[in-house]
């Protein structure tokens, strides 16, 4: 079925131009492949559609009246192929990205992806911001950024950078309690938790010793922001990133626990369906990122 539709197209075709040479250019197609898919149409039908002499080719009656049908199929497939190649570019211009809220608040990235929407300022772009973690395939993204461990998954991903975190608390909050020396002081501490990621925390020394402790956090959230706002009201303990909490730990707002232990750092990873082409706009981002950032440890 699928050949006779192929040679559907390709007789009307030769019909619109007059001649084999003529079709064949149109359909950059060798001649030879031109009259062989007129005669296996013949051939299928039972019935003459050409008459052929060294100066031009006519129709037969049959071939009129099969034309009707190649021809509307032909208008079909190039109204389709134009349609399919205009919503191309005009995607192509478009980018649609999933990325994590407390990334906003990391000067050097955003400053690179600023300078991204700057490179291609005719492209439209949309951000879906939150700590949460988007389908990418389901719903429709051409790349995500992703913050810690990765799930197995048929998305290709690229580590960007990476970012330190500190463990901050009110000075409110440890009111009577005393000045924490060890992890192990902090695990009866009332703790922020996030709910995308363990209630734990591994801590190492700098001498090498490593601690990890458990806690049962008083309140919950699903967005870093809110975490560092809560600690900063002093709900409890919470584990920010640096960029986040300089200006407070500056200012005295909040304090720095164990400053001379630290917990693991957080990767940031690009990450996208396997099928992007790599001449994309997403894989011009993703690129441009990893240029700018360069892996480095903000």
């Amino acid at each position: 079925m699928i050949d006779d539709i192929r040679s559907l197209i390709i007789f009307a075709k030769v019909a619109e131009h007059g001649s084999l040479s003529g079709a064949a250019e149109a359909l950059d197609l060798a001649v030879s492949t031109v009259s062989s898919h007129l005669a296996r149409l013949e051939a299928n039908l039972g019935a003459a559609l050409l008459y052929r002499n060294t100066r031009k080719l006519t129709l037969t009656a049959d071939g009129q009246a099969l034309l009707e049908t190649a021809g509307a199929m032909l208008v079909l497939y190039e109204k389709g192929m134009l349609e399919f190649r205009e919503r191309a570019v005009s995607m192509a211009q478009s980018l649609r990205v999933a990325l994590p809220a407390v990334l906003l608040g990391c000067a050097p990235f955003m400053a690179a992806l600023a300078r991204f929407t700057a490179q291609f300022g005719e492209a439209s772009v949309e951000l879906r911001c939150s700590d949460l973690r988007e389908d990418v395939v389901g719903d429709g993204f051409d790349v995500a950024f992703r913050i810690g461990g990765l799930a197995d998954s048929t998305l290709k991903a690229r580590p960007l950078f990476s970012f330190a975190r500190v463990v901050v608390a009110s000075p409110a909050l440890l009111e009577g309690a005393g000045r924490p020396h060890r992890p192990d002081d902090l695990a009866s501490l009332p703790w922020i938790g996030l709910s995308m990621l363990p209630d734990q925390r591994r801590f190492t020394h700098a001498d090498g010793e490593s601690r990890t402790i458990r806690y049962a956090p008083r309140i919950s959230a699903d967005s870093v922001e809110a975490s560092y706002q809560l600690a900063l009201n002093g709900v409890g303990l919470a584990a920010p990133p640096q960029f986040r909490a300089n200006e407070a730990l500056a200012k005295g707002t909040l304090m720095h626990m164990l400053p001379e232990w630290s917990i693991e750092p957080l990767t940031v990873h690009a990450v996208w369906p396997g099928n992007m082409s790599a001449s994309s706009l997403a894989y011009r981002l993703i690129k441009h990122l990893h240029d700018a950032l360069g892996e480095q440890r903000l």
